[in-house]
């Protein structure tokens, strides 16, 4: 008998075990859509990329199908130590960047108006606008270039994809110095399949600077509260 009941209460031991450990359900809407932000009542924000740097998925020799300008431009910025990286004057990081800055960031979805905005801890409160209200994504001769481009999302299933155009070339997409062009179109791919992690993937589409388009991505994870704030004051002598 003692052996019996020692040996349930193991097996609710090692249950207790595993539901510990297990991930917890990603939070929805009242209409069954995954909350890229928290649920109500509560806050926090995304941080720990799993990337630091721009690299193609799989690549086996290079970091990007780079053309001839582009990877000169690559190995320069790679050779002079990146001193002439816009993060260090205080320029937005623009591009996928913005996924992989320490201070994290923060969705907003604003279902009401079609929109969600996307908040930098580390951008001396920089904010992007992803318009989900249906509206066709323009052409980036029709969009003002700016750091986070004009960008339109929509819902695959608990996928928000968005397609960005209308970008400047003030900005490095990557700490590693990859380039890019103002013909430069980003597809964006966020997906949070439980509640602590956030899988982003992004295909980067600049006939000017590459042969092909290319796709990177990583995961970044959930830290309860609120949004850092960090504001640049540029390199330190």
């Amino acid at each position: 008998m003692r052996g019996a009941i020692g040996f349930a209460l193991g097996l609710i031991a090692v249950a207790t075990s595993i539901a510990a450990q297990a991930p917890r359900t990603a939070p929805r809407w009242e209409d069954g859509r995954v909350r890229l932000g928290a649920p109500p009542g509560r806050s926090g924000y995304w941080a720990s990329p799993g990337a630091r740097t721009l690299t193609e998925l799989n690549a086996k020799s290079e970091v990007a199908p780079f053309m001839p300008w582009s990877r000169s431009v690559f190995l320069y910025r790679q050779q002079t130590k990146f001193k002439d990286d816009p993060v260090k004057r205080c320029l937005p990081p623009g591009g996928p960047r913005q996924f992989q800055q320490p201070q994290g960031v923060q969705f907003v979805e604003q279902r009401e108006v079609g929109r969600i905005l996307v908040l930098l801890g580390g951008g001396n409160r920089n904010w992007r606008i992803i318009h989900t209200d249906g509206r066709p994504i323009g052409e980036s001769a029709e969009a003002v270039p700016s750091y986070y481009g004009s960008s339109v999302g929509k819902w695959d299933g608990d996928t928000l994809v968005v397609d960005s155009v209308g970008y400047n070339e003030r900005f490095w997409m990557g700490s590693n110095g990859v380039p890019h062009t103002e013909a430069l179109h980003l597809t964006e791919r966020f997906r949070r399949p439980d509640f602590d992690t956030l899988s982003y993937r992004v295909t980067i589409d600049d006939p000017r600077s590459y042969t092909r388009p290319w796709t990177a991505g990583w995961s970044l994870r959930w830290v309860e509260g609120d949004l850092p704030e960090y504001f640049c004051e540029g390199d330190k002598p």
